[in-house]
């Protein structure tokens, strides 16, 4: 047992210095990963945090100062352009200064304050509807939230108006800003990048001839394939460090949960995608053939599959029988769960007794593979 233990330190420390060394595997195992979380996260998320608008103030009443004032005073939206005419409004979205042009017409608080409804307009650039689509959601939020608290001094007449008062309440992603809920499932994705290097070292010493050297020593499959994996998992545990440092910091994202919790489930995570990926190079002979398999078994199936963009489809059993076959499906789960709700392992075990038991089968089956090409 002693001897085991030497024999895989020492294929383990071999990897150590072959990723140190070189800088091609350096990138992929440390550099890559926070790299790419960046580059996704803004490559998939849709949340424009910047509006500029104009605004056509004819009413020129407190209640209109009041609202402008609401609907600025975090910043998202920047009221740039205080219009004198009509005219002024196509000028300024023909020349795309202004996402949006909100009108204001006379007569405004009169028709508040006496009960009636008041109405604005709001003029939109349509080039980009997804824009559109956020503007207007934007704005009807915000000129709901201030109606409300303007009309709060008379509460019986707003109730005799809405008998039934409907309050919305949104938990863990109160702005429902998709970059908060892209960025934890986009780490699952990228944290698969150690997964190239490990495919690529082992076709590596198969195509350079330093697996036949290897097998000359006394040295086990088992041995090998074990010291290669801890060495990849320590280092992919330690580059997780600045792609949450860069979740929390650049792209703002809340982490509301255990640090060394998700450093844990991190390395169970890596246990399973890199045994899978040494089962895979297994059948390969080639770098580049280690890294097309891996691209298209595990990476794009992650980035698609896995419930990161759209949930698991439910109703279709292979659906969720690739979902449930992919290591990213659980440590999405694991990384939402931590970041966002701030949840222990109580709640995430089945994800992460998921993970081990798909890590252990997957490097039994590659020691087993390894075994059998070498006898």
């Amino acid at each position: 047992m002693r001897q085991m233990v030497r024999r895989t330190a020492s294929i383990c420390g071999k990897e150590f210095i072959h990723i140190a060394r070189d800088g091609r595997t350096f990138f992929l195992v440390f550099v890559s990963p926070a790299f790419m979380l960046v580059m996704l996260s803004y490559l998939f998320t849709w949340d424009v945090e910047h509006f500029v608008l104009a605004v056509f103030d004819q009413d020129k009443s407190s209640l209109s100062r009041q609202y402008t004032a609401a609907l600025t005073q975090d910043g998202m939206f920047e009221i740039r352009y205080d219009l004198a005419n009509s005219k002024e409004v196509d000028e300024l979205l023909v020349s795309d200064r202004v996402h949006g042009v909100l009108v204001l017409p006379p007569g405004l608080m009169d028709h508040v304050n006496s009960g009636q409804t008041g109405y604005l307009q709001a003029i939109l650039d349509g080039t980009n509807p997804g824009t559109a689509a956020q503007v207007l959601g934007q704005l009807r939020g915000r000129t709901q939230a201030f109606m409300t608290s303007f009309l709060s001094l008379s509460e019986e007449a707003e109730a005799s108006v809405v008998p039934i008062d409907i309050r919305t309440r949104v938990w863990y992603n109160p702005n429902l800003r998709a970059l908060h809920s892209m960025v934890p499932g986009l780490i699952a994705v990228v944290m698969c990048t150690p997964a190239f290097s490990i495919a690529t070292s082992f076709t590596r010493e198969k195509e350079m001839g330093t697996m036949e050297s290897l097998n000359a020593t006394p040295l086990r499959g088992a041995e090998l394939l074990l010291g290669k994996l801890l060495a990849y998992i320590a280092c992919g545990v330690v580059s997780v460090v600045p792609v949450v440092l860069m979740a929390t910091f650049w792209l703002r994202v809340p982490f509301q949960g255990s640090f060394l919790l998700f450093l844990l489930l991190t390395a169970v995570f890596l246990l399973g995608v890199l045994a899978l990926s040494l089962l895979l190079s297994s059948f390969l002979g080639s770098q580049q053939a280690a890294m097309v398999v891996v691209l298209l078994l595990l990476y794009l199936p992650s980035m698609f599959l896995s419930g990161l963009i759209d949930p698991v489809d439910t109703t279709s059993l292979s659906a969720q029988l690739l979902a449930t076959l992919l290591p990213t499906t659980h440590y999405i789960t694991i990384s939402r769960g931590i970041f966002l709700k701030g949840v222990g392992l109580g709640a995430l075990w089945p994800s992460a007794a998921m993970l081990a038991g798909m890590g252990t089968v997957y490097m039994l089956l590659t020691i087993r593979l390894f075994k059998k090409r070498l006898g």
